[in-house]
């Protein structure tokens, strides 16, 4: 009854419509938009490959974890370290980005993807240290903390002591805040 062609006319005209009031638009950012579209645990197993994929063209070997302890595998001079991915989408009633289910043992490294609306998704990694330091302020649930940051701002993700993997440029040094 319909064709590819007849989706594809039905979703650019969809678009069209949508692109003035949607939080996440393909006029805006389309990655973002294609991310928002997915469930949670798509996207997130998404972006578990696309960061292994940008370590591996950058020179650090990297693979898929199968397990579920953390997300990838890396080796850097012969170290291994354990790598956790965790995304948040960017919530249109309060402008924050949650991250959750983050149990500090079980990874060495934690890379934050903050999907924005309008800039596309953004990758961070923080420290464990900085990791140790949100534990002593929240309290542990079940599935680990969830640690939390405004985004009350229009512009790229900003962070304090975050660093960038992507588009270094963007990142501005200002603080970042918990929410309790």
């Amino acid at each position: 009854m319909f064709s590819t062609l007849d989706l594809a006319s039905a979703k650019n005209e969809y678009h069209k419509r949508i692109d003035g009031d949607s939080h996440y638009a393909p006029n805006k950012s389309e990655v973002s938009y294609e991310l928002s579209a997915m469930s949670a645990k798509d996207r997130g197993e998404i972006l578990e490959i696309m960061i292994a994929d940008y370590l591996n063209e950058n020179g650090v070997e990297s693979e898929i974890h199968p397990h579920l302890d953390y997300d990838i595998d890396t080796y850097i001079q012969g170290r291994h370290i354990k790598v956790e991915v965790k995304s948040s989408m960017k919530a249109k009633k309060d402008s924050k980005y949650q991250f959750q289910g983050i149990k500090p043992e079980k990874f060495d490294l934690l890379i934050l993807v903050f999907v924005d609306p309008d800039f596309g998704p953004q990758v961070k990694t923080v420290s464990k240290r900085e990791v140790n330091e949100f534990t002593k302020i929240y309290k542990r649930y079940e599935k680990g903390y969830t640690m939390a940051f405004d985004a009350d701002y229009n512009g790229p993700v900003r962070t304090n002591e975050i660093e960038m993997m992507l588009d270094k440029g963007q990142v501005h040094s200002v603080e970042y805040h918990y929410a309790k």
